[in-house]
Protein backbone atom coordinates (compact mmCIF):
# COMPACT_ATOMS: atom_id res chain seq x y z
CA UNK A 1 0.00 0.00 0.00
CA UNK A 2 1.13 3.53 -0.79
CA UNK A 3 0.56 4.77 2.77
CA UNK A 4 2.69 2.05 4.38
CA UNK A 5 5.42 2.57 1.79
CA UNK A 6 5.59 6.30 2.53
CA UNK A 7 5.61 5.61 6.28
CA UNK A 8 8.57 3.21 5.97
CA UNK A 9 10.45 5.70 3.78
CA UNK A 10 9.79 8.49 6.30
CA UNK A 11 11.05 6.48 9.28
CA UNK A 12 14.16 5.23 7.49
CA UNK A 13 14.90 8.72 6.17
CA UNK A 14 14.78 10.13 9.71
CA UNK A 15 17.11 7.46 11.08
CA UNK A 16 19.73 8.02 8.34
CA UNK A 17 19.56 11.80 8.82
CA UNK A 18 17.52 12.66 5.73
CA UNK A 19 15.19 14.63 7.95
CA UNK A 20 13.86 17.00 5.30
CA UNK A 21 12.35 14.12 3.36
CA UNK A 22 11.17 12.42 6.54
CA UNK A 23 9.49 15.49 7.99
CA UNK A 24 7.96 16.41 4.65
CA UNK A 25 6.18 13.05 4.54
CA UNK A 26 5.20 13.23 8.22
CA UNK A 27 3.72 16.71 7.97
CA UNK A 28 1.83 15.58 4.89
CA UNK A 29 0.24 12.87 7.03
CA UNK A 30 -0.62 15.47 9.68
CA UNK A 31 -2.20 17.72 7.03
CA UNK A 32 -4.37 14.98 5.52
CA UNK A 33 -2.13 14.55 2.52
CA UNK A 34 -2.80 18.10 1.32
CA UNK A 35 -6.27 16.88 0.29
CA UNK A 36 -4.45 15.13 -2.58
CA UNK A 37 -3.03 12.00 -0.93
CA UNK A 38 -6.29 11.36 0.88
CA UNK A 39 -7.08 8.32 3.02
CA UNK A 40 -8.63 6.61 0.00
CA UNK A 41 -5.56 7.23 -2.12
CA UNK A 42 -3.17 5.98 0.58
CA UNK A 43 -5.50 3.07 1.43
CA UNK A 44 -4.94 3.95 5.08
CA UNK A 45 -5.85 6.91 7.28
CA UNK A 46 -3.33 9.74 7.20
CA UNK A 47 -3.71 10.17 10.94
CA UNK A 48 -2.94 6.52 11.64
CA UNK A 49 0.26 6.87 9.63
CA UNK A 50 1.10 10.07 11.51
CA UNK A 51 0.47 8.36 14.85
CA UNK A 52 2.70 5.38 14.05
CA UNK A 53 5.44 7.74 12.87
CA UNK A 54 5.07 9.88 16.00
CA UNK A 55 5.50 6.98 18.40
CA UNK A 56 8.41 5.40 16.50
CA UNK A 57 10.36 8.63 16.09
CA UNK A 58 9.45 9.84 19.60
CA UNK A 59 11.14 6.83 21.19
CA UNK A 60 14.00 6.80 18.68
CA UNK A 61 14.70 10.46 19.34
CA UNK A 62 14.48 10.02 23.12
CA UNK A 63 17.01 7.17 23.02
CA UNK A 64 19.49 8.30 20.38
CA UNK A 65 19.23 12.07 19.90
CA UNK A 66 20.51 14.77 22.20
CA UNK A 67 18.33 17.74 23.08
CA UNK A 68 19.51 21.05 21.64
CA UNK A 69 21.55 23.09 24.06
CA UNK A 70 20.35 26.50 25.17
CA UNK A 71 16.88 25.80 23.81
CA UNK A 72 14.59 27.69 26.15
CA UNK A 73 11.19 26.07 25.64
CA UNK A 74 10.60 24.92 29.21
CA UNK A 75 7.21 26.62 29.54
CA UNK A 76 5.71 24.86 26.53
CA UNK A 77 7.24 21.53 27.53
CA UNK A 78 5.71 21.90 30.99
CA UNK A 79 2.17 22.09 29.55
CA UNK A 80 2.91 19.22 27.18
CA UNK A 81 4.02 17.07 30.12
CA UNK A 82 0.93 18.01 32.11
CA UNK A 83 -1.36 17.17 29.20
CA UNK A 84 0.48 13.87 28.67
CA UNK A 85 -0.19 12.92 32.29
CA UNK A 86 -3.84 13.88 31.86
CA UNK A 87 -4.23 11.70 28.75
CA UNK A 88 -2.75 8.71 30.60
CA UNK A 89 -5.18 9.27 33.48
CA UNK A 90 -8.01 9.67 30.98
CA UNK A 91 -7.15 6.31 29.41
CA UNK A 92 -7.27 4.69 32.84
CA UNK A 93 -10.54 6.47 33.62
CA UNK A 94 -12.15 5.35 30.37
CA UNK A 95 -11.15 1.75 31.11
CA UNK A 96 -12.30 1.70 34.74
CA UNK A 97 -15.27 4.06 34.74
CA UNK A 98 -16.81 3.55 31.30
CA UNK A 99 -15.52 -0.03 30.99
CA UNK A 100 -14.30 0.44 27.44
CA UNK A 101 -12.15 -2.30 25.97
CA UNK A 102 -8.45 -1.61 25.26
CA UNK A 103 -9.23 -1.66 21.53
CA UNK A 104 -12.03 0.89 21.93
CA UNK A 105 -9.75 3.17 23.94
CA UNK A 106 -6.92 2.82 21.42
CA UNK A 107 -9.27 3.66 18.57
CA UNK A 108 -10.77 6.62 20.41
CA UNK A 109 -7.56 8.08 21.87
CA UNK A 110 -4.84 7.43 19.30
CA UNK A 111 -5.06 10.87 17.67
CA UNK A 112 -4.77 12.46 21.12
CA UNK A 113 -1.05 11.59 21.21
CA UNK A 114 0.03 13.52 18.12
CA UNK A 115 1.09 16.42 20.35
CA UNK A 116 4.13 14.29 21.29
CA UNK A 117 5.63 15.10 17.88
CA UNK A 118 6.95 18.34 19.37
CA UNK A 119 9.59 16.46 21.33
CA UNK A 120 11.44 15.36 18.19
CA UNK A 121 10.54 18.38 16.06
CA UNK A 122 12.39 20.59 18.54
CA UNK A 123 15.63 18.78 17.59
CA UNK A 124 15.40 19.58 13.88
CA UNK A 125 17.59 22.27 12.32
CA UNK A 126 16.11 25.63 11.40
CA UNK A 127 17.29 25.38 7.79
CA UNK A 128 15.30 22.16 7.37
CA UNK A 129 12.15 23.84 8.64
CA UNK A 130 12.66 26.82 6.34
CA UNK A 131 13.09 24.45 3.38
CA UNK A 132 9.87 22.68 4.31
CA UNK A 133 8.07 26.02 4.61
CA UNK A 134 9.20 26.96 1.09
CA UNK A 135 8.04 23.64 -0.38
CA UNK A 136 4.72 23.86 1.46
CA UNK A 137 4.13 27.28 -0.08
CA UNK A 138 4.26 25.88 -3.62
CA UNK A 139 2.06 22.93 -2.69
CA UNK A 140 -0.49 25.29 -1.15
CA UNK A 141 -0.38 27.55 -4.22
CA UNK A 142 -1.02 24.65 -6.61
CA UNK A 143 -3.75 23.07 -4.49
CA UNK A 144 -5.40 26.48 -4.05
CA UNK A 145 -5.69 26.80 -7.84
CA UNK A 146 -7.12 23.29 -8.04
CA UNK A 147 -9.56 24.08 -5.22
CA UNK A 148 -10.78 27.20 -7.02
CA UNK A 149 -11.37 25.16 -10.19
CA UNK A 150 -13.18 22.53 -8.14
CA UNK A 151 -15.56 24.99 -6.48
CA UNK A 152 -16.36 27.54 -9.17
CA UNK A 153 -16.28 25.18 -12.14
CA UNK A 154 -17.37 21.98 -10.37
CA UNK A 155 -14.35 20.18 -11.81
CA UNK A 156 -13.19 16.96 -10.07
CA UNK A 157 -9.52 17.96 -9.99
CA UNK A 158 -8.93 16.94 -6.36
CA UNK A 159 -9.69 13.46 -5.00
CA UNK A 160 -12.80 14.00 -2.94
CA UNK A 161 -15.89 12.00 -2.14
CA UNK A 162 -18.59 14.17 -3.69
CA UNK A 163 -21.04 12.86 -1.10
CA UNK A 164 -19.14 15.08 1.35
CA UNK A 165 -19.94 18.16 -0.71
CA UNK A 166 -23.31 19.88 -0.93
CA UNK A 167 -25.08 22.69 -2.71
CA UNK A 168 -24.83 25.83 -0.63
CA UNK A 169 -28.36 27.02 0.19
CA UNK A 170 -27.43 30.70 -0.09
CA UNK A 171 -25.30 30.84 -3.24
CA UNK A 172 -26.32 27.78 -5.23
CA UNK A 173 -22.65 26.80 -5.57
CA UNK A 174 -21.34 23.36 -4.70
CA UNK A 175 -19.57 23.70 -1.37
CA UNK A 176 -16.45 21.55 -0.93
CA UNK A 177 -14.70 21.01 2.37
CA UNK A 178 -11.23 20.10 1.13
CA UNK A 179 -9.62 23.54 1.03
CA UNK A 180 -5.80 23.63 1.33
CA UNK A 181 -4.87 22.98 4.98
CA UNK A 182 -2.24 25.75 5.12
CA UNK A 183 -4.28 28.35 3.25
CA UNK A 184 -4.52 30.73 6.22
CA UNK A 185 -0.82 30.40 7.06
CA UNK A 186 0.27 31.47 3.60
CA UNK A 187 -2.29 34.25 3.39
CA UNK A 188 -0.65 35.80 6.46
CA UNK A 189 2.89 35.20 5.20
CA UNK A 190 2.40 36.50 1.66
CA UNK A 191 0.53 39.61 2.76
CA UNK A 192 2.36 40.47 5.99
CA UNK A 193 5.71 38.68 6.17
CA UNK A 194 6.80 37.89 2.57
CA UNK A 195 10.47 37.92 3.65
CA UNK A 196 9.92 34.38 4.95
CA UNK A 197 9.67 33.19 1.34
CA UNK A 198 12.15 33.34 -1.54
CA UNK A 199 9.53 32.79 -4.22
CA UNK A 200 8.98 35.06 -7.21
CA UNK A 201 5.29 34.21 -7.06
CA UNK A 202 4.62 35.76 -3.66
CA UNK A 203 2.66 38.75 -4.95
CA UNK A 204 0.62 36.73 -7.44
CA UNK A 205 -0.14 34.08 -4.85
CA UNK A 206 -1.91 36.63 -2.64
CA UNK A 207 -4.75 36.85 -5.16
CA UNK A 208 -4.92 33.07 -5.55
CA UNK A 209 -5.10 32.54 -1.80
CA UNK A 210 -7.78 35.18 -1.27
CA UNK A 211 -9.95 33.73 -4.03
CA UNK A 212 -9.46 30.26 -2.49
CA UNK A 213 -10.57 31.70 0.86
CA UNK A 214 -13.73 33.09 -0.77
CA UNK A 215 -14.30 29.68 -2.37
CA UNK A 216 -14.64 28.08 1.09
CA UNK A 217 -17.97 29.98 1.39
CA UNK A 218 -17.48 30.01 5.14
CA UNK A 219 -18.69 33.22 6.74
CA UNK A 220 -16.58 32.85 9.86
CA UNK A 221 -13.53 31.73 7.87
CA UNK A 222 -13.72 34.72 5.56
CA UNK A 223 -14.64 37.32 8.18
CA UNK A 224 -12.18 36.20 10.87
CA UNK A 225 -9.25 35.80 8.48
CA UNK A 226 -9.93 39.27 7.06
CA UNK A 227 -10.12 40.67 10.58
CA UNK A 228 -6.82 39.05 11.61
CA UNK A 229 -5.17 40.41 8.44
CA UNK A 230 -6.42 43.88 9.31
CA UNK A 231 -5.08 43.51 12.85
CA UNK A 232 -1.72 42.51 11.41
CA UNK A 233 -1.57 45.57 9.18
CA UNK A 234 -2.52 47.82 12.07
CA UNK A 235 0.16 46.31 14.33
CA UNK A 236 2.74 46.88 11.60
CA UNK A 237 1.62 50.50 11.39
CA UNK A 238 1.10 50.30 7.64
CA UNK A 239 -1.65 52.90 7.18
CA UNK A 240 -0.99 53.30 3.45
CA UNK A 241 -0.92 49.54 3.01
CA UNK A 242 -4.28 49.22 4.74
CA UNK A 243 -5.85 51.58 2.18
CA UNK A 244 -4.07 49.84 -0.68
CA UNK A 245 -5.09 46.43 0.60
CA UNK A 246 -8.70 47.54 1.04
CA UNK A 247 -8.86 48.80 -2.54
CA UNK A 248 -7.19 45.63 -3.84
CA UNK A 249 -9.60 43.41 -1.93
CA UNK A 250 -12.61 45.36 -3.16
CA UNK A 251 -11.43 45.06 -6.75
CA UNK A 252 -10.66 41.37 -6.29
CA UNK A 253 -13.95 40.66 -4.54
CA UNK A 254 -16.06 42.59 -7.04
CA UNK A 255 -16.76 39.54 -9.24
CA UNK A 256 -17.86 37.68 -6.10
CA UNK A 257 -19.90 40.51 -4.58
CA UNK A 258 -23.25 38.86 -5.21
CA UNK A 259 -21.98 35.53 -3.92
CA UNK A 260 -20.55 37.05 -0.73
CA UNK A 261 -23.62 39.17 -0.17
CA UNK A 262 -25.87 36.12 -0.40
CA UNK A 263 -23.60 34.11 1.88
CA UNK A 264 -23.46 36.73 4.65
CA UNK A 265 -27.07 37.84 4.35
CA UNK A 266 -28.27 34.24 4.66
CA UNK A 267 -31.90 33.34 4.57
CA UNK A 268 -34.51 32.00 6.94
CA UNK A 269 -33.04 32.72 10.38
CA UNK A 270 -29.44 32.20 9.31
CA UNK A 271 -28.31 35.77 8.70
CA UNK A 272 -25.54 37.01 10.96
CA UNK A 273 -27.79 39.60 12.62
CA UNK A 274 -30.62 37.10 13.15
CA UNK A 275 -28.26 34.58 14.73
CA UNK A 276 -26.92 37.09 17.24
CA UNK A 277 -30.47 38.07 18.16
CA UNK A 278 -31.56 34.43 18.46
CA UNK A 279 -28.65 33.55 20.77
CA UNK A 280 -29.51 36.33 23.21
CA UNK A 281 -33.20 35.38 23.07
CA UNK A 282 -32.64 31.79 24.17
CA UNK A 283 -32.23 30.25 20.73
CA UNK A 284 -29.60 27.82 21.99
CA UNK A 285 -31.80 26.27 24.65
CA UNK A 286 -34.74 26.18 22.25
CA UNK A 287 -32.64 24.35 19.67
CA UNK A 288 -31.74 21.68 22.24
CA UNK A 289 -35.09 21.19 23.96
CA UNK A 290 -37.56 21.94 21.16
CA UNK A 291 -35.50 20.27 18.47
CA UNK A 292 -35.70 22.94 15.76
CA UNK A 293 -32.09 22.63 14.62
CA UNK A 294 -33.13 22.74 10.94
CA UNK A 295 -34.63 26.20 11.33
CA UNK A 296 -31.74 27.93 13.09
CA UNK A 297 -28.46 29.37 11.90
CA UNK A 298 -25.26 27.39 11.81
CA UNK A 299 -23.59 29.32 14.63
CA UNK A 300 -26.62 28.88 16.88
CA UNK A 301 -26.53 25.18 16.08
CA UNK A 302 -22.84 24.93 17.00
CA UNK A 303 -23.34 26.56 20.38
CA UNK A 304 -26.38 24.36 20.96
CA UNK A 305 -24.23 21.29 20.24
CA UNK A 306 -21.93 22.26 23.09
CA UNK A 307 -24.80 23.25 25.36
CA UNK A 308 -26.48 19.85 24.97
CA UNK A 309 -23.33 18.01 26.09
CA UNK A 310 -22.57 20.50 28.86
CA UNK A 311 -26.14 20.23 30.16
CA UNK A 312 -25.78 16.46 30.25
CA UNK A 313 -22.47 16.68 32.14
CA UNK A 314 -24.08 18.98 34.72
CA UNK A 315 -26.15 16.01 35.89
CA UNK A 316 -23.22 13.59 35.94
CA UNK A 317 -20.53 12.81 38.56
CA UNK A 318 -17.67 15.26 38.95
CA UNK A 319 -15.09 12.88 37.46
CA UNK A 320 -16.99 12.81 34.15
CA UNK A 321 -16.85 16.61 34.06
CA UNK A 322 -13.10 16.38 34.63
CA UNK A 323 -12.37 13.71 31.99
CA UNK A 324 -15.23 14.05 29.51
CA UNK A 325 -17.50 11.53 27.84
CA UNK A 326 -14.84 8.89 27.32
CA UNK A 327 -12.04 8.07 24.92
CA UNK A 328 -14.08 6.17 22.39
CA UNK A 329 -14.74 6.73 18.70
CA UNK A 330 -18.15 7.50 17.22
CA UNK A 331 -17.48 4.57 14.89
CA UNK A 332 -18.26 2.30 17.86
CA UNK A 333 -21.90 3.07 17.13
CA UNK A 334 -23.57 0.37 19.20
CA UNK A 335 -21.60 1.13 22.36
CA UNK A 336 -21.82 4.91 21.99
CA UNK A 337 -25.57 4.90 21.28
CA UNK A 338 -26.18 2.71 24.31
CA UNK A 339 -24.56 5.40 26.48
CA UNK A 340 -25.73 8.67 24.92
CA UNK A 341 -28.81 9.94 23.11
CA UNK A 342 -27.95 13.49 22.06
CA UNK A 343 -30.25 14.94 19.42
CA UNK A 344 -27.78 17.31 17.75
CA UNK A 345 -25.03 16.07 15.48
CA UNK A 346 -24.20 14.89 12.01
CA UNK A 347 -25.90 11.74 10.77
CA UNK A 348 -24.12 8.83 9.12
CA UNK A 349 -25.51 6.74 6.25
CA UNK A 350 -27.63 4.75 8.70
CA UNK A 351 -28.99 7.98 10.25
CA UNK A 352 -27.07 7.53 13.49
CA UNK A 353 -26.23 10.86 15.11
CA UNK A 354 -22.54 11.38 15.94
CA UNK A 355 -22.62 11.70 19.72
CA UNK A 356 -19.07 12.66 20.66
CA UNK A 357 -17.48 14.61 17.81
CA UNK A 358 -18.45 17.31 15.34
CA UNK A 359 -16.65 19.01 12.44
CA UNK A 360 -18.46 22.23 13.28
CA UNK A 361 -16.85 23.55 16.47
CA UNK A 362 -13.54 22.73 18.15
CA UNK A 363 -14.57 23.67 21.64
CA UNK A 364 -17.37 21.10 21.61
CA UNK A 365 -14.90 18.38 20.68
CA UNK A 366 -12.57 19.40 23.51
CA UNK A 367 -15.39 19.28 26.05
CA UNK A 368 -16.67 15.93 24.83
CA UNK A 369 -13.32 14.16 24.53
CA UNK A 370 -11.34 15.69 27.40
CA UNK A 371 -13.90 17.26 29.73
CA UNK A 372 -13.50 20.69 31.27
CA UNK A 373 -10.07 20.06 32.80
CA UNK A 374 -8.50 18.32 29.82
CA UNK A 375 -9.97 20.82 27.39
CA UNK A 376 -8.47 23.73 29.30
CA UNK A 377 -5.09 21.97 29.58
CA UNK A 378 -5.00 21.43 25.85
CA UNK A 379 -5.89 25.07 25.20
CA UNK A 380 -2.97 26.09 27.43
CA UNK A 381 -0.62 24.49 24.88
CA UNK A 382 -1.99 26.85 22.24
CA UNK A 383 -1.96 29.84 24.58
CA UNK A 384 1.65 29.22 25.60
CA UNK A 385 2.77 29.28 21.98
CA UNK A 386 0.66 32.39 21.41
CA UNK A 387 2.25 34.14 24.41
CA UNK A 388 5.73 33.42 23.05
CA UNK A 389 4.81 34.62 19.56
CA UNK A 390 3.35 37.81 21.02
CA UNK A 391 6.53 38.41 23.03
CA UNK A 392 8.75 38.41 19.93
CA UNK A 393 6.30 39.50 17.23
CA UNK A 394 7.95 42.89 16.70
CA UNK A 395 11.45 41.46 16.32
CA UNK A 396 10.87 38.40 14.16
CA UNK A 397 8.69 37.66 11.14
CA UNK A 398 8.17 34.00 12.06
CA UNK A 399 6.84 35.06 15.46
CA UNK A 400 4.55 37.60 13.82
CA UNK A 401 3.11 35.08 11.35
CA UNK A 402 2.83 32.45 14.09
CA UNK A 403 0.95 34.88 16.32
CA UNK A 404 -1.62 35.61 13.62
CA UNK A 405 -2.00 31.93 12.74
CA UNK A 406 -2.76 30.95 16.34
CA UNK A 407 -5.18 33.86 16.84
CA UNK A 408 -6.94 32.83 13.64
CA UNK A 409 -7.06 29.18 14.72
CA UNK A 410 -8.63 30.15 18.04
CA UNK A 411 -11.28 32.22 16.26
CA UNK A 412 -11.92 29.58 13.59
CA UNK A 413 -12.38 27.05 16.38
CA UNK A 414 -15.97 28.31 16.47
CA UNK A 415 -16.58 27.05 12.94
CA UNK A 416 -14.32 24.03 12.55
CA UNK A 417 -11.85 21.66 14.14
CA UNK A 418 -8.74 23.85 14.10
CA UNK A 419 -8.09 23.93 17.85
CA UNK A 420 -9.21 20.38 18.61
CA UNK A 421 -7.50 18.78 15.60
CA UNK A 422 -3.98 17.88 16.72
CA UNK A 423 -2.82 17.67 13.12
CA UNK A 424 -3.31 21.44 13.01
CA UNK A 425 -0.55 21.80 15.63
CA UNK A 426 2.16 21.02 13.11
CA UNK A 427 2.50 24.53 11.64
CA UNK A 428 2.52 26.40 14.99
CA UNK A 429 5.06 23.80 16.20
CA UNK A 430 7.36 24.52 13.25
CA UNK A 431 7.07 28.28 13.68
CA UNK A 432 7.67 27.95 17.42
CA UNK A 433 10.78 25.79 17.01
CA UNK A 434 12.26 28.16 14.43
CA UNK A 435 11.61 31.13 16.71
CA UNK A 436 13.11 29.52 19.82
CA UNK A 437 16.20 28.48 17.87
CA UNK A 438 16.63 32.07 16.71
CA UNK A 439 16.08 33.53 20.14
CA UNK A 440 18.34 31.19 22.09
CA UNK A 441 21.03 30.19 19.56
CA UNK A 442 21.23 32.86 16.89
CA UNK A 443 21.10 36.66 17.03
CA UNK A 444 17.78 37.97 15.85
CA UNK A 445 17.88 39.67 12.44
CA UNK A 446 17.14 43.32 11.99
CA UNK A 447 13.38 43.71 12.57
CA UNK A 448 11.88 43.46 9.11
CA UNK A 449 8.53 44.46 10.53
CA UNK A 450 9.91 47.73 11.77
CA UNK A 451 11.46 48.37 8.34
CA UNK A 452 8.14 47.89 6.61
CA UNK A 453 6.51 50.14 9.19
CA UNK A 454 8.94 52.86 8.18
CA UNK A 455 7.89 52.45 4.59
CA UNK A 456 11.14 50.98 3.20
CA UNK A 457 9.26 48.16 1.56
CA UNK A 458 5.68 49.31 1.96
CA UNK A 459 3.38 47.82 -0.56
CA UNK A 460 5.57 44.77 -1.25
CA UNK A 461 2.87 42.47 0.04
CA UNK A 462 -0.06 44.41 -1.31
Amino acid sequence: MLGITLLVIAIIAYVIELKRISLFIFTSFMLNGWCVLTDDVLEMKNYDLAIIYTFVIFFFSALFEKSPTKFNDSKLKRWLYVFAVFIILDVIFSYNHYEFTPYQILQGSRASFLFLSYFFLRKVKVKDFLWINEIFFYITLVTSVLYILEVFFDMPVLPYNKEGAKIDDYTGIMRYYNSPPLLYWYIFITVLTPNLLKSKFTFLSIFVFIIALIATLGRIQIAMTAAVLLIGLIIQGRAKSIVTAAVAVLVLAAPFAQLLGARFAGKYEDSTASEIKAIFNGGIQETVYVGNSKDVGTFTYRLAWIYERADYLSTRPMEENVFGLGLISDSQTQKVNSMYAFGLGLMDEEENIAQLTTPDISYGNLLSKYGYVGGVLFLFIWFQMLATFIRYHREDDMAFAGMLLVINAILLGFSGTTISDQGYLITPYLAYVVLIHKVTKEPLPEPAIAERANGQDAGQAT
